[in-house]
């Protein structure tokens, strides 16, 4: 599911919703969340947010994505958005998706730049308190050269500075139940 946790996604009228919700909750194993809760396992599990952490512009390669193109296509092209993921496959991306772990308590949101030094790398697109966790975690577009796991950062939250260093995602690792396993 969404939240980096197994879940079912349910097809059914919307005249019979109501009911199909009343008899979920029915159960003493069911416990309905909010979208808060869902954000924070999303983010836990380093899935992106189309809107927040992905765009239009946003390529596979950057976003770490590449999963979604097979290798086939990656060699043949001819989809689109292929002569640019070449040539990042080739080049390298300028920019790539990451995960930040802050120092402290303080959360960095969406859109809080993020700096090497004086030189500002890049910009966050989630973030939040991991419950999991116990700390601030982020996800964030940051120069290419500054990507890398142990990187020291600092994020800017209402004009202060937070510590922050690259760490792999997904922040909390993924408990998918697989097919055949």
């Amino acid at each position: 599911g969404y939240t980096g946790e197994d879940g079912f996604e349910i097809s059914l009228p919307a005249t019979a919703a109501e009911e199909i919700a009343s008899l979920l909750a029915a159960e003493p194993e069911v416990k309905p969340i909010g979208l808060g809760a869902r954000d924070s396992l999303r983010l836990e599990a380093g899935l992106p947010l189309y809107g927040h952490d992905l765009s239009p512009d946003t390529s596979p390669v950057e976003a770490d994505l590449l999963f979604g193109i097979n290798k086939r296509r990656r060699t043949e092209g001819g989809y689109p958005g292929a002569e640019r993921i070449s040539r990042e496959l080739a080049q390298g991306p300028v920019r790539r998706r990451v995960g930040l772990a802050l120092d402290g308590r303080q959360p960095a949101r969406e859109h809080a730049e993020v700096y090497l030094g004086d030189r500002k790398v890049g910009e966050v697109t989630s973030g939040g308190h991991s419950p999991t966790l116990g700390r601030p975690i982020a996800m964030a577009y940051v120069a290419a050269d500054c990507s890398a796991t142990g990187t020291a950062l600092e994020i800017e939250v209402r004009g202060k500075r937070l510590a922050a260093s690259v760490v792999p995602m997904p922040f909390v690792p993924h408990r998918y139940v697989r097919k055949g396993a």
